[in-house]
């Protein structure tokens, strides 16, 4: 009889002691703020499912699926050879693009560094254009290789300047022209004779040794408006430059390199012969002369750029 009391009250305090743990594990569960309510019964089934009668279900971890974009690849850029096959009749030309050429103090109280080559590192990447043998070539160069398959020399160079600064007459100018170095510059029609711009007495007296080309009238984004807009902007600045006797071989330059059909088909109608944009590169090729690659050049070295 004592000995049965004794399992009786040891089965009881066994029995009180799981329920408090139960209870305590039950509370612990609830205040966690890292379990969330819809987990509640999943882990009260798996720790103490076994203590009331319910089987004990082995927790299976969800993978959730990693939606990363698939990555894209790189295009392989062409060989000179396969561009020659699908665009040629191409040729090796680096073409430089410059814009403004002024002094460092000039260029920080303007707050034009971004778009300035400071003249004394232009005066230093001339000279040693020269120093290196290289060929400063013209536009007609290029039209002739295109046209008449001319060959253009080895170690050759276009230089072009875009808008029409003034800073081009007083400072980029007299160091190409000691030189002998051809150059072109596009000229946004509209702007000639506005406060920073040349005037068209400037552009005059230095036609020959430099193109002056076509870069619009008002220096429009071309892929933002519409074809009638495209067409006046086109014809308005080819009327001016025919006026003043200038842009013969007549060439154009895309504002911010906002190339369309539109403008390509267009100026085509008005006899042009060249084009260019503002995506780097130095194969230009014939069937892509209307839209042909530039090298833009800031103020350092040119050996920074394989030259």
């Amino acid at each position: 009889m004592t000995r049965s009391l004794s399992k009786i009250k040891s089965s009881s305090f066994l029995y009180l002691l799981l329920g408090t743990v139960f209870i305590l594990s039950v509370a612990s569960i609830v205040y966690s703020s890292e379990v969330r309510p819809s987990s509640f019964s999943k882990i009260i089934n798996s720790k103490f499912g076994s203590l009331l009668g319910h089987p004990v279900s082995k927790s299976v971890p969800s993978i959730s699926p990693n939606l990363s974009p698939t990555p894209k690849a790189t295009p392989k850029p062409l060989s000179f050879a396969e561009m020659n096959v699908l665009y040629g009749p191409c040729t090796y030309l680096p073409t430089f693009l410059y814009h403004h050429i002024q002094g460092r103090g000039l260029a920080v109280e303007k707050k034009q560094t971004a778009l300035t080559v400071y003249t004394d590192v232009f005066r230093q990447q001339m000279q040693y254009l020269k120093d290196k043998g290289y060929n400063i070539v013209s536009m007609q160069d290029l039209i002739n290789f295109f046209d008449a398959g001319i060959p253009i020399p080895s170690k050759s160079i276009l230089l072009t300047f875009d808008d029409g600064y003034q800073d081009f007459y007083t400072d980029a100018y007299p160091i190409l022209s000691g030189l002998g170095f051809k150059s072109t510059l596009f000229s946004a029609t509209g702007l000639v004779g506005n406060p920073d711009y040349l005037v068209w007495d400037e552009m005059s007296s230095m036609n020959g040794l430099t193109l002056f080309a076509n870069h619009t009238w008002s220096h429009k984004s071309l892929p933002s408006v519409d074809g009638e807009i495209q067409q006046r902007e086109i014809s308005t600045a080819d009327t001016q430059l025919i006026e003043h006797g200038l842009n013969l071989p007549k060439v154009f330059a895309y504002p911010y390199g906002g190339y369309t059909p539109f403008a390509e088909s267009y100026i085509k109608s008005l006899g042009y012969q060249l084009a260019f944009g503002t995506v780097p590169g130095s194969v230009l090729c014939k069937k892509q002369r209307f839209d042909l690659p530039r090298i833009r050049i800031g103020d350092v070295n040119l050996s920074y750029y394989g030259f």
